[in-house]
This record gives C-alpha cells, structure tokens and sequence, in this order.
C-alpha cells in the first residue's frame, strides 16, 4: 500500500508549488479588482449631488412657504384692485400700485401692425407692445440695420406662430 500511495505523494509535492503559485496568483487578482471596484464607489460618491440638508419633508416646507408667501401677496394686490376698482376698498387696505400708462387693447395693436409700413418706427413699437402682450421675447431697440430687419421678420415669425393675423387677406 505504501508503495501505492508513494508516486502520488511524490506527484503532489511536486505539483504542490504550482497549485500554491495559482492560489496566490487568483487572491492577488480578487485583490485588486476589489481595490478598484473601492476606488470607483470613491470617485463615483464624490461626483454625486450632496443630500439635502435635513430631512426631506424640510425641501418641501421651504418650497410651500415660499409659494403660499406669494400666493398671498397677489391675492392681496387683486383684492385691493377689484374693491378699489368698485369704491369698496376699506382705508386699511392698501392701494394697488399703478402700473403706468393704460394698457392698450391688444386688438389695437394688431390693427396698427396691420396699418403702418415696416420702415416705420411706429411698426417697431407696436411689434415691442404685441410681443410684450404675448410674453414674446424682442430685441427690437437693440439692434440696428440689416439687424433689425432680421429681427423684425424674427418676432414677425414668431407672432404668426403665436396665432396673429399680421396680413389681412
């Protein structure tokens, strides 16, 4: 039975230093992609966006407080126009501020873009009205020249788009 089990102990402590060297080899290899799956949770937590401070209702207190502070004030402000618009504002309640000139209808100003030539400053003014009334952004006093025939067909386009009927026709 010795003589059996010889050649085999024999193979195994021969084999023995292959089998180690793999072992050590395979542990290095786990070792470093550990390392390096580490160093990219690393990288991966310094580039994300910080919590927010608090809890998270704390976010959504803040963001209330501030649309119920506004909400407030405009409720204030329409009630103040409306009583005042009637003469049935108490003293207490404040004035509504003026907002400049009146308003002119928006009909008006269709019409007089309808009526005046391009090449005339009263055109530029009622395109600025027009775009004003629609919340259309224009850079009609800022620019000059070839500019502001660009920018004139720019806003032109962009009332047309809005649902304006520049052309009778």
């Amino acid at each position: 039975m010795a003589l059996v089990g010889m050649p085999a102990a024999i193979a195994a402590a021969i084999c023995a230093d292959d089998v180690v060297t793999q072992m050590r080899t395979r542990a290095e290899q786990v070792r470093d992609s550990w390392h390096e799956q580490r160093t990219l949770d690393r990288l991966e937590r310094a580039f994300d966006p910080a919590p927010p401070a608090g809890p998270p209702w704390v976010a959504a207190a803040r963001v209330a407080t501030v649309a119920i502070g506004s909400a407030r004030e405009s409720m204030v402000q329409f009630a103040a126009e409306r009583l005042s618009a009637v003469g049935l504002a108490p003293a207490w309640l404040p004035q509504p501020a003026s907002a400049g000139p009146p308003l002119v209808p928006f009909e008006e100003i269709v019409d007089r873009l309808r009526e005046l030539p391009r090449d005339d400053a009263g055109y530029d003014q009622a395109l600025r009205d027009a775009c004003q009334c629609l919340g259309i952004a224009e850079h009609l006093t800022e620019v000059d020249g070839l500019d502001l025939q660009i920018e004139r067909v720019r806003v032109e386009g962009a009332l047309i788009d809005a649902g304006v009927v520049l052309a009778e026709g």
